[in-house]
């Protein structure tokens, strides 16, 4: 793989993730043309449009990124939508790359179809994918581990996912086989147990209790941490907290979860 094409895949992942994820309408001037051109006919054209359209995203809305694939200046994700329409949605962005900035875009969306309604029976949207992207992703850093990618993917798949099957499929993708877990009152050791510790967590929690990430994860020499909030939707936070993980080979050896102190 080409480093332009390398630098277009984390390009387009970062701007969705600082879009999509964190709301942050400032990065729609650093990372998109000037000239940027909008083919979805529901969001008005122009660098200006986007921003003013991600300040006014609601906070539970979320965006996860899967496959990507790149050819010369085009750059296509999978990838799923929460929030943006009543129901969850499967959608594939495609961008084109100018001079090492977004100039143009088209999207087709679709609503999810859960598999027992499906007439495939297969997933549209797996939450592997998210892990199959963070490895295909180089971002030239030093270390090949993509802290913030893998991070969040298992704050969000893994801890936010109350669907069990999803969720152990995340759990397989992003943890080593002998994993353990480690909370303040609680360890487990293997995808079992980690999957057991994280819905015994959402018996105690109200149903549409969520996580966000504060601020993008940092890790060196295999060690990573991030640093969350957890409540209701466009509540105040109930808890935040931060998560220290452990990698080896691309996959979570370890994971210590640390709660802030009530009031800090």
């Amino acid at each position: 793989m080409s480093k332009r094409i390398e630098r277009n895949k984390a390009l387009v992942l970062e701007a969705m993730t600082l879009l999509f994820q964190r709301k942050d309408p400032l990065a729609v001037e650093r990372l998109y043309a000037p000239g940027y051109i909008q083919h979805n006919p529901g969001i008005a054209q122009g660098r200006e449009a986007l921003a003013k359209l991600v300040a006014r995203l609601p906070s539970a809305l979320l965006y996860e990124p899967g496959l990507m694939i790149a050819e010369g200046d085009f750059v296509a994700t999978h990838g799923r939508i929460r929030g943006w329409a009543p129901r969850p949605q499967i959608v594939i962005d495609i961008f084109r790359i100018e001079d090492d900035r977004l100039a143009e875009h088209w999207d087709v969306l679709q609503d999810e179809i859960a598999t027992d309604g499906s007439k495939s029976g297969v997933e549209m949207f797996s939450p592997g994918e998210t892990d199959l992207q963070a490895a295909s992703v180089e971002s030239g850093l030093d270390s090949p581990v993509d802290y913030d990618g893998l991070m969040q993917a298992n704050l969000i798949n893994v801890f936010g996912e109350r669907d069990v099957a999803r969720r152990m499929k995340a759990i397989r993708a992003l943890y080593a086989e002998d994993a353990v877990l480690l909370e303040p009152h609680a360890f487990a050791k293997g995808y079992d147990a980690i999957s057991g510790a994280v819905t015994a967590l959402h018996h105690q929690l109200p149903p549409h209790f969520q996580f966000q990430t504060i601020r993008p994860a940092v890790g060196h020499h295999g060690t990573g941490r991030l640093q969350w909030r957890g409540g209701l939707p466009d509540g105040p936070a109930a808890i935040t907290g931060t998560d220290v993980a452990r990698f080896e080979d691309g996959l979570i050896r370890s994971l210590h979860v640390f709660l802030d102190p009530a009031g800090a």
